[in-house]
């Protein structure tokens, strides 16, 4: 884009028109100019200067209006997680019908020989103000050990917290007032797999009941 003597960003170009109009007005004649070669101008500028507050407003509308939208898809997602987490965590469900949910299937009878990290782990604060933890086996096999681990500020450690063969476990009992961060690992013999995806709870405190 050639270079231009008026800004293109649309509030420094307010002030460099306002500060143009100014110095002209009060110049006419040194720069051959009558009052009449502004009027154009002038007449424009408070409409230029209201459009420009509207599309600013419609600007900050909008972005509250995707961070809202982004907000309720996050969430949705969380609890789909949850559902999808007990689904893969049941037998009795067949790869067809996984398939059929759009989510990932475990093809034929065989599981991976070392144990592969959980995935998908999600925590929420229950009513009461105890934390469910739900995850993905992600193909391990049935029986495969669950090694749950969570970390507190300032993070420089994990705790453990359990051992579990069920894709979902309850702490009970845990710091208040604390942002936990949480990872599960596959364990299968002497060999443990990496982490999981962090999940962060904020544990504020007791979760009203819903009346």
């Amino acid at each position: 884009m050639p270079n231009t003597y008026y800004p293109n960003k649309d509030a420094d170009f307010i002030a460099w028109l306002a500060n143009f109009l100014t110095v002209a007005n009060a110049n006419l004649a040194p720069l051959g100019l009558i009052a009449g070669d502004l009027t154009p101008i002038t007449a424009l500028q408070p409409t230029y200067s209201t459009e420009l507050i509207d599309v600013e407003a419609k600007k900050a509308s909008l972005a509250s209006i995707v961070d809202t939208k982004d907000a309720t898809k996050d969430s949705i997602i969380q609890k789909v997680r949850v559902v999808v987490n007990k689904i893969q965590a049941n037998p009795a469900v067949t790869p067809a019908l996984k398939s059929q949910l759009g989510i990932s299937t475990h093809e034929g009878g065989s599981y991976p020989q070392h144990p592969i990290p959980p995935s998908e782990l999600v925590a929420e604060l229950l009513e009461g103000g105890n934390i469910e933890l739900d995850w993905s086996r992600n193909g391990n096999a049935p029986g495969t050990q669950f090694v749950v681990e969570y970390s507190i500020p300032p993070y420089s450690q994990w705790i453990l917290l359990n051992v579990v063969t069920k894709t979902s476990f309850i702490h009970i009992g845990h710091p208040l007032g604390l942002p936990i961060q949480y990872i599960v690992k596959a364990r299968k013999g002497s060999e443990t797999s990496g982490a999981s995806n962090i999940a962060v709870v904020n544990a504020g405190g007791v979760v009203p009941p819903v009346a």
